[in-house]
């Protein structure tokens, strides 16, 4: 039997790391009556005991001498759930392999209403229970709301925020911790007592490191050091089983990074590969040991179950170090450990992440001004700074007002000989960040001639630079009117010249309704444009109906349109192009156009005459209803 299922606590004192669970439970059952609730959820990380405490509450439940805080471990009941062995009152379900609801039918709710067999409580364990589908917990749901007096269920998960709310204000929520290394180092060394094995303090807490607070995972990790070492447990076998870096290895590399000593570093990353430590371990542990050393620096004390060697050399780096330079390594650390999950090359990545802490090439996060603390804002270097060319002469006031230039509307034979001449020939401008350019028009075609126009001012703000041209340019406006040009001559500056960029012209977008009606073949142009032109086809017959911040709404007389449309919708992006003519995104929606009730025609119908000749209200010919009744023939009419 394995180490975790042969030394599981059997009682409440025996639980490791979650005494506040086991106070809560015993004071309940110790309260006259017991204060048991019908629903518990016990969450936290993995290997911790959860399923365990659900266990020890069955058995205290329905122990021969309960319910008691304390289990008998004697009576049928409590040797049977000790031993793992089957028991009619105690229902354990792995909601991870039984996720339906006829899963929960089957096993929970079609049995709920029968009395326990033996115990006093019928008692049901639901291990993972996040794992339950959306349907099997609306089966639950009633069930656990108004269960029967003997019926108790224990929910166990890891991922608490999945169980839906519904479940769980019905449940007294219990959060599992992890387990402490120290707490976990005095288990193990019970556990490895218990087992007649020596195991050295420092083999311990190893073990209580790599474990990561799972008591579980320590018990199956001190098994597996055990089956390679024997009876005596030292740390050298740890980590050459685990994959560990000795202490000497971490505190002779956080040396060199604090001495900049690259060579040192990477020589130290040699000696722990020969040791058998992978380099995803030696990341992992120098993480660790950077992260204890930046929590000293901000005033955290020392764990108590350090030596003075260890202690002397925490105190040593972290005053070596610094806090910003701490920060600055583990930011490497981080990013390196992230890249070795998508790549194989470990060690190239572990180098690299050295070598520049060694050399200081830190990302640290800026830190905001103390309180109180003037700041003084630091001018954006122009361009003339930037290249090293000299600043240009400061205008006299006889001096002619500052350009107004128009450039006219150019075609592509005029542009080559400006990009060629000797000095670069272009308007640079620094244009603030927090500017957005809008998008083009849906009206406006592809390709353009651009208009740049430089507008008249008293004086050149500081934001746009005028380049320096060697010879003066002519250039042709739009109406043939003559156009002054001020050309300052300076030093030619020894750059390349780059090429013009084109700026996009601003557009409008769609804002309102009547905009979009009125815009409505332009959007179409659109979306041939970008899309295809049978998409169009898809949308012809339909017109904008409704125009909300979140919506757009089009309507479709034919039903057969519609459909096609509908269908569509998913395979072409209809949404994001439109979108683009819109002041801001919103959703696409197709309704369909409620057909006109057609207008029903009453016609009524005459009233029928009987044979005789009169109607239902007895008119119509009485003459000719005596003659057909009698028989009678007319010889003559008097008068």
């Amino acid at each position: 039997m394995s180490l975790y299922r042969k030394y599981r606590p059997q009682t409440f004192e025996d639980v490791v790391g979650q005494e506040h669970v086991a106070r809560t439970l015993r004071n309940a059952l110790t309260a006259e009556p017991p204060r048991v609730a019908h629903a518990y959820l016990f969450t936290g990380p993995r290997g911790i005991g959860k399923t365990t405490n659900a266990r020890l509450l069955a058995k205290c439940l329905n122990c021969e001498n309960g319910p008691t805080p304390t289990p008998c471990n004697q009576c049928d009941f409590c040797l049977r759930v000790a031993n793992n062995q089957p028991v009619m009152d105690l229902t354990e379900i792995d909601a991870a392999s039984n996720t339906g609801v006829d899963n929960i039918r089957e096993a929970i709710i079609d049995k709920v209403g029968m009395a326990p067999a033996e115990g006093r409580y019928r008692i049901y364990i639901i291990d993972e229970v996040h794992m339950l589908s959306n349907n099997a917990f609306n089966a639950l749901l009633k069930t656990l709301e108004e269960p029967p007096a003997h019926a108790i269920f224990v929910l166990a998960t890891t991922d608490s925020h999945k169980v839906p709310a519904t479940i769980t204000s019905r449940c007294q929520r219990f959060d599992f911790r992890r387990v402490t290394p120290p707490d976990i180092a005095k288990r193990l060394q019970y556990v490895a007592k218990s087992e007649a094995m020596v195991l050295h303090p420092d083999a311990a807490k190893l073990i209580a490191r790599h474990a990561d607070g799972a008591l579980r995972d320590a018990l199956t990790l001190l098994e597996q050091v055990s089956a390679f070492s024997g009876d005596e447990i030292g740390a050298s076998d740890v980590r050459l089983v685990l994959g560990g870096v000795p202490q000497e290895l971490l505190f002779g590399m956080m040396d060199s990074v604090a001495s900049g000593d690259t060579r040192g570093a990477l020589e130290f990353v040699e000696n722990a590969v020969d040791e058998g430590a992978s380099f995803g371990q030696l990341a992992r542990d120098l993480t660790a040991y950077a992260r204890d050393l930046l929590l000293q620096t901000v005033g955290f004390p020392l764990p108590a179950d350090l030596s003075n060697e260890e202690r002397a050399a925490r105190e040593h780096h972290a005053a070596a170090m610094g806090r910003a330079k701490l920060e600055g390594f583990l930011t490497l650390l981080r990013e390196s450990e992230k890249e070795m999950r998508q790549s194989t090359d470990h060690r190239l990545l572990l180098e690299l992440c050295l070598v520049r802490a060694c050399e200081g090439h830190f990302t640290v996060a800026s830190t905001q001004p103390a309180p109180g603390t003037q700041t003084q804002s630091v001018p954006r270097p122009s361009w003339r700074e930037k290249m090293g060319v000299a600043p240009a002469p400061t205008p006299t006031p006889t001096a002619p007002p500052p350009l107004v230039a128009e450039v006219a509307t150019v075609t592509p034979p005029l542009i080559t000989p400006i990009v060629e001449a000797a000095a670069p020939q272009h308007i640079e401008a620094e244009v603030p960040d927090e500017t957005e350019m809008e998008l083009e028009s849906v009206t406006e075609p592809e390709s353009y001639e651009e208009d740049i126009t430089v507008e008249e001012t008293e004086t050149v703000p500081d934001e746009v630079e005028v380049a320096v041209l060697a010879q003066p340019v002519e250039e042709t406006p739009v109406d043939s009117a003559p156009v002054e040009t001020y050309v300052e001559t300076e030093a030619e500056p020894e750059v390349e010249p780059e090429p013009i960029k084109k700026q996009k012209k601003q557009g409008r977008r769609i804002s309102s309704f009547e905009e979009l009606v009125e815009l409505w073949p332009a959007v179409l142009m659109r979306v041939r444009k970008k899309i295809s032109i049978p998409a169009v086809s898809y949308l012809a017959d339909a017109q904008p109906v409704d125009f909300t911040p979140e919506s757009v709404v089009l309507q479709f007389s034919k039903e057969f349109h519609h459909a096609k449309a509908t269908d569509a919708l998913g395979r072409m992006p209809f949404e994001d192009v439109i979108n683009t003519t819109l002041d801001k995104p919103r959703r696409l929606k197709f309704v369909l156009a409620t057909p006109e009730k057609k207008t029903e025609i009453i016609v009524e119908e005459e009233e029928e005459e009987d044979e005789d000749g009169l109607d239902s209200d007895g008119n119509g010919d009485l003459v000719g209803y005596a003659q057909n009744v009698f028989g009678a023939d007319i010889v003559g009419r008097s008068g």
